[in-house]
Protein backbone atom coordinates (compact mmCIF):
# COMPACT_ATOMS: atom_id res chain seq x y z
CA UNK A 1 0.00 0.00 0.00
CA UNK A 2 2.81 2.43 1.02
CA UNK A 3 4.54 1.58 -2.50
CA UNK A 4 1.09 2.55 -4.22
CA UNK A 5 0.73 5.40 -2.56
CA UNK A 6 4.55 6.82 -2.68
CA UNK A 7 4.41 6.06 -6.95
CA UNK A 8 1.14 8.13 -7.10
CA UNK A 9 2.54 10.97 -5.13
CA UNK A 10 5.71 11.45 -6.94
CA UNK A 11 3.43 10.91 -10.49
CA UNK A 12 2.11 14.02 -9.36
CA UNK A 13 5.01 15.55 -8.29
CA UNK A 14 4.17 16.22 -4.62
CA UNK A 15 7.33 13.58 -3.62
CA UNK A 16 10.85 13.90 -4.87
CA UNK A 17 12.87 10.64 -5.69
CA UNK A 18 16.43 10.74 -4.28
CA UNK A 19 16.03 12.48 -0.93
CA UNK A 20 18.74 12.16 2.02
CA UNK A 21 17.01 10.77 5.18
CA UNK A 22 18.25 10.62 8.38
CA UNK A 23 18.30 8.31 10.62
CA UNK A 24 19.33 9.87 13.69
CA UNK A 25 16.45 11.87 15.84
CA UNK A 26 18.26 14.46 17.27
CA UNK A 27 17.00 17.39 15.12
CA UNK A 28 13.43 15.80 16.03
CA UNK A 29 14.64 16.18 19.61
CA UNK A 30 16.04 19.58 19.82
CA UNK A 31 13.87 21.34 17.37
CA UNK A 32 10.76 19.94 20.35
CA UNK A 33 13.25 21.16 23.04
CA UNK A 34 12.99 24.68 22.03
CA UNK A 35 9.66 24.68 21.10
CA UNK A 36 8.65 23.71 24.73
CA UNK A 37 10.68 26.03 26.30
CA UNK A 38 9.01 28.93 24.37
CA UNK A 39 5.48 26.95 25.57
CA UNK A 40 6.77 27.30 29.04
CA UNK A 41 7.30 30.48 28.73
CA UNK A 42 4.58 32.04 27.03
CA UNK A 43 2.75 29.49 29.89
CA UNK A 44 4.21 31.04 32.55
CA UNK A 45 3.46 34.54 31.31
CA UNK A 46 -0.27 33.72 30.98
CA UNK A 47 -0.37 31.95 34.22
CA UNK A 48 1.51 35.15 35.83
CA UNK A 49 -1.45 37.32 34.43
CA UNK A 50 -3.75 35.57 35.60
CA UNK A 51 -2.90 35.39 38.95
CA UNK A 52 -2.36 39.09 39.27
CA UNK A 53 -5.66 39.73 37.82
CA UNK A 54 -7.09 37.00 40.65
CA UNK A 55 -5.21 38.67 43.30
CA UNK A 56 -5.70 42.36 42.27
CA UNK A 57 -8.07 43.10 39.04
CA UNK A 58 -7.25 47.11 39.70
CA UNK A 59 -4.09 47.41 39.59
CA UNK A 60 -3.57 44.66 36.43
CA UNK A 61 -6.71 47.21 35.02
CA UNK A 62 -4.18 50.54 36.24
CA UNK A 63 -1.13 48.87 34.59
CA UNK A 64 -1.82 46.28 32.02
CA UNK A 65 -2.98 47.35 28.43
CA UNK A 66 -5.27 44.49 29.26
CA UNK A 67 -6.31 44.18 25.47
CA UNK A 68 -2.76 43.63 24.05
CA UNK A 69 -2.04 41.35 26.67
CA UNK A 70 -5.42 39.24 25.94
CA UNK A 71 -4.87 39.03 22.42
CA UNK A 72 -1.51 38.14 23.18
CA UNK A 73 -1.60 35.45 26.29
CA UNK A 74 -5.36 34.89 26.62
CA UNK A 75 -5.26 31.16 24.43
CA UNK A 76 -3.07 29.26 25.60
CA UNK A 77 0.15 29.07 23.96
CA UNK A 78 0.22 25.31 23.43
CA UNK A 79 -3.26 25.92 21.11
CA UNK A 80 -1.29 27.92 18.72
CA UNK A 81 1.04 27.70 15.83
CA UNK A 82 4.15 28.38 16.97
CA UNK A 83 7.04 29.59 14.89
CA UNK A 84 9.02 27.06 12.95
CA UNK A 85 11.99 29.64 12.09
CA UNK A 86 14.71 30.20 14.74
CA UNK A 87 14.67 33.56 14.23
CA UNK A 88 10.67 33.88 14.58
CA UNK A 89 11.13 32.03 18.16
CA UNK A 90 14.08 34.16 18.85
CA UNK A 91 11.64 37.22 18.56
CA UNK A 92 9.05 35.41 20.52
CA UNK A 93 11.18 34.29 23.19
CA UNK A 94 12.38 38.26 23.66
CA UNK A 95 8.76 39.28 23.83
CA UNK A 96 8.07 36.64 26.85
CA UNK A 97 10.89 37.79 28.16
CA UNK A 98 10.19 41.32 28.28
CA UNK A 99 6.51 40.35 29.21
CA UNK A 100 7.54 39.04 31.90
CA UNK A 101 10.10 42.00 33.05
CA UNK A 102 7.33 44.32 32.69
CA UNK A 103 8.48 46.63 29.59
Amino acid sequence: MLDLLVARLVEQDLLAAGGKQRTDSTHVVAAVRDLNRLELAGEAVRAALEALTCADPDWVAQSVDVASWSRRYGPRVDSRRLPTSRTRQQKLAVDFTRATAGT
